[in-house]
Order: C-alpha cells, then sequence, then structure tokens
C-alpha cells in the first residue's frame, strides 16, 4: 500500500486545494471539597510501644479516650493486618472535619500516624482490547492524562465536526455518528459521482496515473487515505463495548463533514463546511441540526490565511464554536500555511512518543499547543497513533484499525479535549476553551520548540473547566499600591486543588514578582490580571518551585492561582509589587 497524500495535493485544474496532513496520522475538577461528605472511618496506628499498638481489640477505655480527643464518638472496627485499628465515627464527615479529627489523633504520643479510611472507585479506563496501545492516551511521558479526565467527563452532550475525508461506519466509529454532509462539488474530487448531499460516507480517495499533477513532491498514485474515520475515531471512537480502541471524547458524537476527496479539496468547499458545521446557513443546504461545539480541521495548505478560510473561521467562532487545525507535517514554519496561520483557531503541533517534536511537525510562533501525533520508522509501527480505518486499498474493503502519524493525528486529540470541556461547562467561548487548554498544558519533556504553551493535559484542562474549588479560597494580602508584597507559608493541596491569592497593584509599579518553593509534591502558579481571560504568566516545573514576573503589570487586582498538578505540601508564596 503507497503513502497516504503528504502535503498539498494538487491537480493542475485545481489552483486552490487543500490536503490531509497526515505522513502515513479556572478551577479544579468537582473533587470533594472541604463541604463535601467524605468518609465515616479513619485509620489509627499506634506505636508498637504502646498498649493499644499490640492488641488484636482495643479496651473501651481506650476507644473511649481516643473519642475524647478526636472530639467525635468512634467504634473500634478490626484491627488491621498492618497493625493499624479501623475506627468508625457517627456518620460521614467532610474533609474540612477529618482533618481536624486526624489533627487532634495526632497529638496522642501513643499514636504513630492517623488518615481517613478514604472509599475508593473504579477508574474510567475503558475496556477496549486496543486502548492498552493508545500509548498516546495514559503515558505519563507523551500521553494526554486521559485517564483522570475520564473519572469527570467522558464528553456526554459535546458535538464535534469533523472536516475531512467521511467516514466509513465502522462499528467503532457509527456508534456516535450523526447526520453530516458532503460538501464536495466537483465530481472529479469527490469520486462518488455526485456533488453535493447529506451522505458523508467516505467511497475513497485513490488516484493513479499522475491524476493530481505532475508535481515531483506529489506521489503519482496513491490508495484510498481513510483519513477521515482515523480522524474520527481519535475524537469519538465508541468505547466500553470491548471492541477495538477508545476515542478521547468517547460519549460525545461526530457530525461528518466530506471537503476531502481525491487529491484534496478546494477551498471554497471547506469554507461552507466550517460554516455549515457551526450551525451557520449555506445557500441550497438544509440547517445541520447539530451544530458543532468544536471543528476539526487536520487539512491544510500552502501560503498564510486566505480571506475566505478567514470569514469562514469568524462566523464559526460567531456562533460559538472552537476551530482546532493541524499545524502540518513539513517541518517548516507554520506561519506559511493554512488554516494553521489563521486568526482564532488553536493551531496544534505533532508530538511523539517521549514528548518531543515529532519529525515532520511544522512549528513556529502561530502554533498555540501540542498533543500526540506519533513518529513512526516504518508502516503501521506502533509509535504512531491508533485508530479506527479501512482495509480498503481503493474501495471500500474490511474494517480495521490501524496506526498512522502526523498533524492529523494530533489534532483530534485536542479536539477531542476540547469536547470534554464543553461536557463539562457547555457555556464556554471559543477563547476559554484556549485558555484553558494552553494555560493547564504540561511541560515539554523533550525538546519541542516551537511547539506552543505544552502538550495538553486533559485532566488538568477539565478540572479547571468544571468550575470547582478544592482548596478554599485564599487571599494573600491586602498588598496596596506600589512596594505591596505578602508571604504565605506552609500552602498544601490535593491532586488538581486550587488556592486563589490577590495583590493590588497600583500605577507606576515597575514588576510583578511572584515565586513559590519549598515543601513536597507538584503545584503549578498562574499570574493574571483580573480584566484578562488569559494568563500573564505561567509556571510548571515538576515541583514546588516556579517564579512569574510580569514587567510594568497593569495596575489593579493581580489574581495568583496555586494548581496542585499533583498532590504538595510546605509550599511558600510570596508576591512583591515592586515600584
Amino acid at each position: 500500500m503507497t503513502s497516504p497524500l503528504k502535503g498539498l495535493l494538487q491537480k493542475t485544474a485545481l489552483a486552490s486545494i487543500f490536503s490531509l496532513l497526515c505522513t502515513t496520522p479556572f478551577a479544579a475538577q468537582a473533587q470533594e471539597t472541604d463541604n463535601q461528605l467524605f468518609t465515616d472511618r479513619i485509620i489509627v496506628k499506634y506505636k508498637e510501644s504502646a498498649k493499644a499498638g499490640r492488641t488484636a481489640t482495643m479496651a473501651k477505655e481506650t476507644v473511649d479516650k481516643a473519642s475524647r480527643r478526636a472530639g467525635h464518638k468512634m467504634r473500634h472496627l478490626r484491627r488491621m493486618a498492618t497493625g493499624a485499628q479501623v475506627m468508625r465515627l457517627e456518620g460521614r464527615k467532610n474533609k474540612a472535619e477529618i482533618n481536624a479529627i486526624i489533627s487532634r489523633l495526632k497529638q496522642d504520643p501513643d499514636v504513630e500516624y492517623a488518615e481517613p479510611d478514604r472509599i475508593m472507585r473504579a477508574m474510567a479506563v475503558p475496556n477496549d482490547p486496543s486502548y492498552l496501545n493508545q500509548w498516546h492516551y495514559f503515558e505519563s511521558t507523551g500521553g494526554l492524562n486521559l485517564p483522570a479526565a475520564w473519572d469527570v467527563t467522558q464528553g456526554e452532550g459535546a458535538v464535534v465536526a469533523v472536516l475531512d475525508t467521511g467516514y466509513r461506519p465502522h462499528p467503532d466509529l457509527v456508534g456516535n455518528i450523526l447526520p453530516g454532509y458532503d460538501m464536495i462539488s466537483d465530481t472529479f474530487v469527490s469520486v462518488d459521482g455526485d456533488g453535493r448531499d447529506s451522505d458523508a460516507t467516505d467511497p475513497g480517495d485513490w488516484y493513479t496515473d499522475k491524476a493530481c499533477g505532475d508535481d515531483p513532491r506529489i506521489p503519482s498514485e496513491s490508495d484510498s487515505s481513510w483519513h477521515g474515520t482515523h480522524v474520527a475515531g481519535t475524537i469519538a471512537g465508541v468505547s466500553n463495548n470491548n471492541m477495538g480502541i477508545a476515542g478521547v471524547a468517547y460519549k460525545a458524537k461526530i457530525v461528518p463533514i466530506r471537503v476531502l476527496g481525491r487529491c484534496g479539496g478546494y477551498t471554497s468547499d471547506i469554507a461552507d463546511g466550517i460554516i455549515w458545521g457551526a450551525g451557520g446557513s449555506v445557500s441550497g443546504l438544509p440547517t445541520n441540526t447539530n451544530p458543532a461545539q468544536v471543528l476539526n480541521l487536520s487539512l491544510g495548505g500552502g501560503g498564510s490565511c486566505d480571506t475566505t478560510t478567514q470569514n469562514a473561521i469568524n462566523t464559526a467562532r460567531g456562533l460559538g464554536a472552537t476551530v482546532v487545525v493541524a499545524a502540518g507535517n513539513e517541518t517548516d514554519n507554520a506561519s506559511q500555511y493554512s488554516p494553521a496561520s489563521c486568526n482564532g483557531v488553536i493551531t496544534i503541533a505533532s508530538t511523539n512518543r517521549n514528548g518531543g517534536r515529532s519529525y515532520f511537525s511544522n512549528y513556529g510562533s502561530v502554533v498555540d499547543i501540542a498533543a500526540p501525533g506519533g513518529a513512526q520508522s516504518f508502516s503501521n509501527d506502533p509509535d504512531g497513533i491508533l485508530s479506527t480505518h479501512n482495509s480498503g486499498a481503493t474501495v471500500a474493503g474490511s474494517d480495521s484499525y490501524v496506526y498512522m502519524q502526523g498533524t492529523s493525528m494530533a489534532a483530534p486529540h485536542v479536539a477531542g479535549a476540547a469536547a470534554l470541556l464543553y461536557s463539562v461547562n457547555s457555556s464556554l467561548t471559543p477563547d476559554d476553551v484556549e485558555s484553558i487548554l494552553t494555560t493547564t498544558a504540561r511541560s515539554f519533556p523533550a525538546s519541542c520548540s516551537g511547539c506552543g504553551a505544552g502538550i495538553v493535559d486533559a485532566a488538568a484542562a477539565v478540572a479547571m473547566a468544571t468550575g470547582g474549588n478544592s482548596g478554599g479560597d485564599g487571599d494573600g494580602g491586602d498588598g496596596e499600591g506600589t512596594g505591596a508584597s505578602w508571604t504565605e507559608t506552609n500552602l498544601s493541596g490535593g491532586w488538581r486543588s486550587r488556592r486563589d491569592f490577590t495583590i493590588e497593584v497600583g500605577s507606576g509599579t515597575s514588576s510583578l514578582n511572584v515565586q513559590m518553593y519549598g515543601g513536597e509534591g507538584d503545584a503549578d502558579l498562574y499570574v493574571g490580571h483580573s480584566n484578562s481571560s488569559q494568563w500573564a504568566c505561567t509556571s510548571g516545573n515538576s515541583n514546588n518551585n516556579e517564579s512569574c514576573t510580569i514587567s510594568n503589570p497593569q495596575s489593579g487586582t493581580w489574581t495568583i492561582t496555586v494548581y496542585g498538578y499533583r498532590s504538595y505540601t510546605g509550599a511558600t508564596l510570596e508576591a512583591e509589587a515592586a515600584p
């Protein structure tokens, strides 16, 4: 099988045509807050030197003593194999109460440790047999951190439009397909022998005999790519069906919009597809009854963003749709490609399994963020991205699964992550989605210059989109005017917790300096002005040592957020508005 299309595929008669972009494809989660019921049991380990630490049962007087110290009546349940004692309170308590009880119990010199007997629940890991081959979802180095996000949402209620080659009714995908549209008006490109209609299935996009032109960069022939099926499977492949793979937002729905066929697709068809997908009006077409909150464009061509495409994107954004586009696979500056260089889109670079830039990925200042796109050494290399596919070389054959690589494969990871955000917060704007994804992105574990803010962290993004706050609202101090400063010590928080502090910055301030240090765990730092939805500064090292400096800061209230990338304790936070 020959390689799928790479770069801009052009037929001599097609002046403006787009290609597939694959080479061979704030606030924390609604975690238990201090006022939510947590547990009714506590584990207490007494020192071996104490009588209670050596007995299989606890004497009534020992239990009564512990109850008085705890400030709550307790009863003994059993001794554990570790030698610790399990105690039950009279009813479940919230986290704040449990922490207070434990603090009081630890004051007993005979107690080695005390901790909540927490309730654990099954993680939302799919039962799809090939999920374990989807390293791009769960591996800590190069993955999207999806399992933790799935504990909160799987994309219910979100709709993603996939502007691509159409789709095959793959049994691991078709259950999440909504009615779409075939936008291709030229019969040479469409392959199916007709123009625009409501059938968005993919008949194949193969070609032979240099049908796409004499450009030596373009293969003289190519088998069908089934590109749209692969992209759609990454976004919303059906999951927990004991079959194949899982999608990023596997309970979201896909509206397939066929804009690419033989040799690519026209700008005009793609622009109409963008508007129609977002719920806008296109002359001669029925209204899309399932307007998408997210549009995925794993396609592109040479040249900066054209007016037609930009206008279509503006319309889609005006209708509330987030537009996710692939940066391109030419190892070049993405500013020279469209729609990667358009305004108002989220442009995605590709990372490999090590979390560095894929060798083929475009890069540059127009790139917003990165996601797994793979990097293969040979055909169907498992270092690529695994998703739904078809075995047919020309026309459709049997349903299959294939590893592909490309920014085409990176973009649907982000479109799926955006669907997860809309699932938990349907009121988000496109700017909100971009801000959340870039703010919560994790640092690159390997070299990825020009790849944007970092690798998408689905769990952290979902946590921020939920609007919860599991860390309490701290106010760091009154910090009035220039030269104001304050220090908060012994900060701690759980995984995905958030602590907010504020400082007032007066006019004429030369710099706002914020730093955090000490303790254990991993907390991240975000600093932004209250009048802006964008963070002015973020810092995300793999520990508590973070710093942000803003030169000539705008006067007014600034928010300083400490976010628990993992649990952390004992951190110190300092802020200074220097004159």
